[in-house]
């Protein structure tokens, strides 16, 4: 378990131990997804660039969610998705990460908040301070998720 401040100076503890996420549900979703060996990202329309991730809708489950915001967010049909982690901001806010592999993408976000979906030359790792990057990816859950996400066979071209 990881505890440390986020942006916003709030509280957050991260777990990569499906014994210690499994038996909580989580209101949010952040995904990893990666096509041909790069990272999806998305460009927010206010918040700058980020990983595709949102709301569980109600009746929803934090899977079907993952894949839902992926599609929205992107436009990618995916052929693989795996929870790796899950992590709290404040004790209120519950998010579970999960890795994607994507079968293919068409860069044609449908969601109404997005610009455009990103892939840069080489995954960015360190984002901090990155004024082009959203404050949602400014504390320690992006590196140490992408460090996991990255040991994955899903991340690989």
């Amino acid at each position: 378990m990881y505890a440390f401040n986020d942006d916003f100076g709030l509280p957050v503890k991260l777990t990569f131990s499906p014994e210690e996420y499994r038996n909580h549900q989580a209101g949010h979703v952040l995904i990893f997804a990666f096509y041909q060996g790069k990272l999806l990202f998305t460009r927010h329309r206010k918040r700058g660039v980020e990983l595709p991730g949102g709301k569980v809708e109600p009746g929803e489950s934090s899977l079907a969610a993952a894949v839902r915001e992926v599609y929205e967010e992107t436009g990618a049909i995916l052929e693989g998705i795996e929870r790796i982690g899950q992590y709290t901001i404040d004790d209120s806010m519950r998010k579970d990460i999960y890795i994607a592999k994507v079968a293919h993408y068409t860069n044609q976000p449908s969601g109404s908040d997005v610009l455009a979906t990103i892939v840069f030359p080489d995954i960015p790792r360190d984002v901090k301070g990155n004024q082009e990057f959203s404050r949602i990816l400014q504390d320690d859950v992006y590196p140490l998720a992408l460090e996991r996400a990255l040991r994955h066979p899903f991340a690989e071209s």
